[in-house]
């Protein structure tokens, strides 16, 4: 793993510092890349609680199938929408889901040229103990902040979000 000088305060990175002599950009020190960095990092530690509680999900598995366990019979498009993903990258997905007996894709009732994904009782039965592996993966995030700062980050995390959607 690569080693980033973290900063201890998000004032100190709230924007990227200059120094870069060309642009005037240090791109090491941006909340950009502190927050790639911590995608990565949240998604290898969940892929490790996956495979530890031997789930046979990947990360982005994961993320489908909770769509999933929320509203259970959704189109291939509906599930590519949410997720942010090509209509191919879902059908690879849901591909391999399938294939591990987790979920089936059936027609849909009112648009015969429409499949709905649908969980097996497989997929349905897994649900907790991937869930657990979600849930231990936050509680690391934010293992040694206050419930006050695990409030504000998440209320940042969101107003950041809105402000890119």
């Amino acid at each position: 793993m690569a080693n980033y000088p973290y900063r201890s305060s998000l004032t100190e990175v709230s924007l990227p510092l200059l120094s870069n002599q060309q642009n005037g950009m240090d791109y090491q020190h941006t909340i950009g890349r502190y927050l790639g960095q911590l995608n990565y990092l949240m998604s290898r530690r969940l892929t490790m609680l996956l495979k530890k509680a031997d789930t046979g999900l990947t990360t982005d598995q994961f993320r489908l199938m909770t769509h999933l366990w929320q509203q259970d019979g959704q189109s291939q498009q509906q599930l590519a929408k949410a997720l942010g993903r090509d209509r191919a990258a879902i059908t690879r997905m849901t591909d391999i889901l399938e294939e591990l007996g987790l979920l089936t894709r059936l027609p849909d009732n009112d648009d015969r040229r429409v499949n709905l994904v649908h969980l097996t009782q497989k997929g349905r039965d897994l649900e907790t103990a991937a869930a657990q592996c979600a849930i231990e993966s936050l509680a690391q995030l934010t293992n040694n902040f206050t419930p006050e700062e695990k409030q504000v980050f998440e209320e940042l995390v969101l107003k950041a979000i809105r402000n890119l959607s």
